[in-house]
């Protein structure tokens, strides 16, 4: 048959190949693409799919998948809620710290199936409450042929978790000799920010010629740890302009003060006034170091003409460190936490030194001291390790493709954190809290200022863990190939199984688990279940230029009744330039081990505004900062406002409350319904054109209710669900502030929930994509467009019930995100030029988020223009030379105009608590890679 103008482009566009070439091509290769077991020579299915090249990965000067990925047009950056996306370099406080992942559609990474070489890999050993996902950190980018991305859901084909899309990352094949490749990427505003790879790949045999082929690839991977204290004056002035204390010291220091006068032994150069104060800004940490290695090896091996061995193993390690603050003490803080052993909620409150205490010049009991353990090391360190082995044959056979493969995959992750106090070791060191008037607190193991033996401090602040260990063990086959005929064209099908048995055990160490760690969560989980699937597809050619593919898909987990998922696709030809395609397809999501399980979790639910305080401690917070700004005061009393103001409005309006959550038997699997239909239209072989409308409902999805729609449901909820504490001894209001600012309402304590099948969401947009290669007098030029609108997201509401406000333009959803490159091959250069779109958003999230408004942002003082996150252009440009032989030089530039991002004043304000900037971008913008790589064999 007569290749279409459209296979044409695909495979020329594609491989980067000369048309030519490819219009001589008598037989153009079969290939499986993404979202189809059925190998086909039309290589665009009735699903869109974007493949990423080796080439265009290069260009894009970017260090990891994750960082690759990050870039997809339809990829979300959603920092909070239920969709959150999750990232190694914001994630020191979850549970996943120290793992990332993609999602795509803002459904979150759980609607995310990702595959290395059409196979599954192991979820990461920690869960995002409760999210389980594939964790990108221990990939090799180096090994990459082509990443190819599925944009519409196909659990028909592939089962569980293939909703919102897939990402299939193919690895280089019949790769010969061996390369050396060593990069580095810095900032040139702030040199601090570093990253470097390492990576070696080696290959032996060839396939044609010798019938086999191995290929070993090692990379490794560093990030350099940069604090905020190093960048701080990079920031953008205009991100945080309504902040109260950004980049002011701490009055909480060390030795410390009472009733703002420093105690004996301060830096002269800490002092402000009679206060000695603490630079924040060296232990808030705005990129952690990573450190990460990884070994693929992967190989062919004909064994008999029509049959093949083949085998992989993957080999990842990565390794995290994040610093974090360490504790501020004084006499207002209140920190509540459960205890697992009891599941009873425990208050830990500071109080003053005793009238006797040698440091306590007043002469009073209970003297304020403000005290920050800087001894304490704070730190929180996760070590994980990500693992896959298979093996397997496949060949053909009269006619027929076949393949089996059996294998295990695993994820390991030790989260080992220091920095909290032992509730026991403070009240043997330092003195129960719960006593009135010890003469002794504070004068027993522990000295204020210092010189702690290691003992002292690892009994006040030991080491605890979570530990978690996630295998599965599979075998799975397929064959393909023709099957009978329709009006006398071949049916084409697919049929197989995939058979898994996975277990997942999440242990945390005894202290932990007995309720000793202040102010810490814990996750135990442990379950195994057998899972399985068979399924079959196929493409039937209804008429000469209009396919039908149908594929469905059985698979059953115990504890859940078996599920059906099907799929049906239209593909029709309607000229050699035209291709329509369409298709209608039901996706589900099993729940995972955490969410099904006998799992219980104690955590925190952040940020949390408390709608019964946030508007009374916005206004004292103004209040203390107009008293500030009296020339009259002193340095001490100005910084003692000003760090008030600041802890009161992050306690009540951005603040972290306690949380109980537990697993459910009883959870059904989340359910889709997607839909796609669009159109390819390629007038020649160098030029191609796509838009694809896509639609995807989502039911019975998974997940607690948040903290935050607990709190603002409060009066409606049974008794318990959600806590406070009596106003007695309030942590934020005096006894006449809560008269003056009418606080009747104790600080938040507590929540309780279970994961259950709460919600649906509803989304749409449309994806555009232009391709063409060009030759010219120059070279050859490229230009590839993606684009993706967002036109629609909405999330139920069973408060109203019905859906609330459409999302998309709104707080971290934009409507558009497009990149635009345009690339140019002659001689030995090639040039890459890219430009990146994000469009902008309003700060309001869905129809309860009324504080974010944006009249209440103008009735704050805001500016309107402060009142959303605007839009964003950079630029991008990669040079690559090869005109030394064996030797590949490159340079790529990211934000080569060195562009400032959007400001944020949410983030800057619920995130940061009005003084922590979040934006990494505002601070390294323009970065510069270069790298080498070196063919010696």
């Amino acid at each position: 048959m007569q290749p279409s103008a459209i296979s044409l482009a695909v495979f020329a566009l594609s491989a980067g190949v000369d048309v030519a070439h490819a219009q001589e091509t008598t037989q153009l290769p079969k290939v499986e693409v993404t979202g189809s077991h059925i190998p086909r020579i039309e290589a665009e299915p009735s699903a869109p799919t974007v493949v990423i090249t080796r080439k265009e990965i290069q260009a894009t000067g970017l260090s990891s998948v994750k960082e690759v990925l990050d870039t997809l047009v339809g990829s979300s950056q959603l920092q909070t809620g239920s969709n959150r996306t999750v990232s190694d370099m914001t994630g020191s406080y979850s549970y996943a710290a120290g793992g990332s992942a993609v999602s795509l559609r803002h459904l979150g990474p759980q609607a995310t199936l990702v595959l290395l070489n059409s196979r599954r890999l192991s979820s990461f050993a920690m869960h995002d409450d409760p999210g389980m996902f594939t964790d990108l950190n221990t990939l090799p980018l180096d090994a990459v042929e082509r990443i190819e991305v599925l944009r519409s859901g196909a659990s028909a084909i592939y089962g569980s978790d293939a909703i919102a899309g897939v990402i299939n990352i193919i690895t280089r094949k019949n790769f010969r000799g061996a390369t050396l490749r060593a990069s580095q990427e810095r900032s040139t505003n702030s040199s601090d920010f570093r990253t470097s790879t390492v990576g070696l790949t080696a290959g032996v045999g060839d396939w044609v010629e010798d019938r086999f082929n191995v290929m070993l690839n090692v990379e490794l991977y560093r990030r350099s740890a940069v604090s905020w204290a190093d960048v701080l004056n990079e920031v953008n002035p205009e991100s945080t302009k309504y902040g109260f204390a950004v980049g002011s010291r701490s009055r909480w220091s060390n030795p410390g003060n009472i009733n703002g006068v420093a105690l004996a032994g301060c830096d002269p150069s800490a002092l402000q006034g009679t206060t000695c104060t603490y630079d924040k800004y060296q232990r808030l940490e705005a990129q952690p170091a990573s450190d990460r290695g990884s070994l693929f090896l992967t190989g062919r091996l004909a064994i008999q003409p029509g049959v093949e061995g083949f085998a992989e193993a993957l080999y990842g390690r990565s390794k995290t460190m994040y610093i974090l603050p360490d504790p501020a003490y004084d006499v207002e803080t209140v920190i509540p936490w459960y205890d697992p052993s009891t599941g009873q909620l425990k208050l830990f409150r500071g109080r003053g030194l005793p009238a006797g205490h040698p440091l306590n010049f007043t002469g009073q009991d209970e003297a304020p001291l403000t005290y920050r353990f800087s001894d304490a090391d704070s730190h929180i360190l996760v070590e994980s390790v990500a693992y896959r082995a298979l093996a397997g044959l496949r060949g053909t056979e009269r006619g027929y493709d076949w393949q089996s493969a059996l294998g295990l995959t695993g994820s390991t992750v030790r989260y080992g954190a220091r920095g909290a106090y032992s509730d026991s070791g403070f009240k043997s060191l330092i003195g129960d809290y719960n006593l009135a008037n010890d003469p002794q607190f504070f004068n027993r193991g522990y000295h204020i200022g210092g010189g702690n033996s290691a003992e002292v401090l690892n009994t006040l602040f030991p080491k605890y863990t979570q530990t978690g260990h996630m295998k599965q063990a599979f075998v799975d086959g397929r064959v393909s190939g023709p099957m009978g005929t329709f009006r006398g064209r071949a049916i084409d099908v697919a049929v197989g199984f995939d058979f898994r048995h996975e277990s997942l055990n999440l242990a945390a160490s005894d202290n932990l688990v007995n309720g000793d760690i202040v102010g810490s969560g814990m996750a135990q989980t442990r379950g195994s279940r057998n899972f399985g699937s068979v399924f079959s597809e196929a493409n039937v050619p209804l008429a000469e230029h209009l396919e039908l593919q149908a594929a469905a898909r059985v698979d059953k987990y115990q504890q859940f009744r078996a599920n059906v998922s099907p799929k049906l696709g239209l593909r029709f030809e309607a000229s050699r330039a035209l291709l329509l395609r369409g298709h209608v397809e039901s996706g589900f999501r099993a729940p995972n081990l955490v969410e099904s399980s006998n799992t219980t979790l104690y955590s925190f639910d952040s940020p949390v505004s408390d709608p019964k305080r946030c508007d009374q401690a916005t206004r004292l917070a103004n209040d203390l900062a107009t008293q500030a700004e009296n020339p009259a005061l002193t340095d001490a009393a100005r910084a003692a406002l000003v760090t008030r103001a600041l802890v009161v409005q992050s306690l009540e309006c951005a603040g972290s409350v306690p949380a109980i959550r537990n697993s459910n038997p009883g959870l059904q699997p989340e359910k889709s319904l997607g839909k796609t239909v669009g159109l390819v239209f390629s007038p020649s072989e160098r030029f191609l054109v796509e838009a694809d409308y896509w639609r995807i409902v989502r039911r019975n999805e998974i997940g607690s209710s948040s903290g935050q729609s607990l709190v603002n449901a409060e009066d409606t909820l049974a008794a318990g669900r959600v806590t406070r504490l009596p106003l007695l001894g309030d942590r934020s209001f005096t006894p006449a502030e809560q008269a003056a600012y009418g606080v009747t309402a104790g600080a938040l304590s507590g929540i309780n929930s279970q994961y259950e099948n709460t919600t649906k969401t509803a989304a749409a947009g449309v994806d555009f994509g232009v391709r063409s290669r060009m030759p010219t007098g120059w070279g050859v030029v490229t230009t590839s467009l993606q684009a993706s609108y967002l036109s629609d997201f909405y999330q139920y509401s069973t408060f109203r019930g019905g859906w609330g406000d459409n999302l998309a333009g709104r707080y971290g959803y934009p409507r558009w995100r497009a990149h635009l490159t345009t690339g140019l091959d002659t001689g030995g250069f090639q040039h890459a030029l890219r430009l990146n779109f994000t469009g902008s958003t309003k700060l309001q999230g869905d129809f309860y988020d009324t504080g974010w408004s944006d009249q209440e942002c103008l009735d704050s003082g805001w500016s309107l223009g402060d009142c959303r996150v605007r839009h964003s252009f950079t630029l991008d440009y990669a040079l690559g030379y090869t005109g030394v032989q064996d030797l590949t030089i490159s340079l790529s530039i990211r934000n080569l105009l060195n562009t400032r991002p959007p400001v944020d004043q949410r983030a800057f304000y619920e995130l940061g608590g009005s003084a922590i900037p979040q934006n990494l971008a505002d601070v390294y913008r323009r970065t510069v890679r270069v790298s080498l790589e070196y063919k010696f064999l």
